[in-house]
This record gives structure tokens, sequence and C-alpha cells, in this order.
């Protein structure tokens, strides 16, 4: 878990989860698999195959919970530039501008989408944006 720029939510995984709730992360992992199970609610989004949660649903379960931003991984980045994820990657290794990352869960990189479409803009490479989550 990192922490996002104020104002933005904060996020978790199954190993947060884990450790909010004291359960065993293969118990979590074992729960995602079996539908007929409710003590794990769908995650919030999934970015890049990994699910994520807001914080809030797990630490404040009785408040609202706060709105979720369009939020992409790696491999929706490498859809919305046409290229492949390892691209996207290399972009980093490069160094060349491109945005880092908002949220870090587990191994996967999240962002929102303006900082992707300022380096569209900067860069000048085409980008077809997500509709939604």
């Amino acid at each position: 878990m990192t922490h996002p720029p104020q104002g933005r939510p904060e996020l978790v995984g199954l190993p947060d989860i884990a450790r909010i709730t004291g359960e065993k992360l293969n118990t979590l992992r074992s729960w995602r698999h079996r539908e007929d199970y409710d003590k794990l609610p769908d995650a919030d989004a999934i970015v890049s195959g990994t699910p994520v949660w807001l914080q809030a649903r797990w630490t404040h379960p009785d408040e609202p919970l706060p709105d979720l931003p369009l939020i992409v991984g790696v491999k929706e980045v490498a859809a919305m530039f046409g290229v492949d994820p390892d691209t996207v990657t290399i972009w980093f290794q490069r160094q060349n501008g491109a945005p880092p990352h908002e949220w870090k869960i587990g191994k996967t990189r999240i962002w929102t989408l303006p900082p992707w479409q300022e380096f569209a803009k900067r860069t000048g490479r085409p980008i077809t944006l997500p509709t939604g989550r």
C-alpha cells in the first residue's frame, strides 16, 4: 500500500486486508474464489488483473465510501497507447517522463488518467481513453 496524493482515496490489496483483518492471506485468496462467500466483498476495481478495495471499506465500514476515480494499471495504459505492456515498463526504465504511479498494490502500479493524458500530449503519442470501469 502506498499513500496516494492528497485528496485521493487510500487503496488496499489482499495483503493489506490480511493485515487489517488479522486473517491469513491464503484464507482471503480462498474467499475471493468462493462465489457463495460474503466475507470478502467484490473488489472496488480490478487493475491489470489485481483486485483493489477502498481502504475505508475495511477501516471505517459504517461510513460512506469516498468516490473512486477511474484508475488504470500497466495493462490498461498499454491498451490506451496501443503498445505492449513491456513497452510501458520500458518507459519507466528509461525515465523518459512517464508519470510516477499514484498507488502501488503489491507489484501493480496504479494511476488516474490525467497523468497519462499529459504524457500523451507532451510526447505526441496518440491515446485512446477508456470509457468506464
